[in-house]
């Protein structure tokens, strides 16, 4: 299962869900979480749309590297 229908299954049923990133690394996702990077992936071209979820989920410290600009791009917004 890619990352996008994680996340997205995260936000529909409100529950936290592990995924497991490509180096075997098993990634904790919080619903927040999931909305935060879902709606960052949403705004970006096709093209780096590929480039971010390749990625999330080529390991755990790129999903946290990612998830990071993320939530400072959510604070910017506010």
């Amino acid at each position: 299962m890619g990352i996008i229908v994680s996340l997205q299954e995260t936000i529909e049923t409100e529950n936290e869900s592990l995924f497991e990133a490509k180096d075997g690394s098993n990634i904790h996702i919080t619903p927040e979480d999931a909305y935060s990077l879902v709606s960052v992936h949403d705004s970006l071209s096709l093209e780096n749309q590929k480039k971010m979820r390749d990625l999330l989920e080529e390991s755990g410290d790129n999903f946290f590297k990612v998830l990071s600009f993320c939530h400072e791009r959510f604070i910017e917004e506010d």
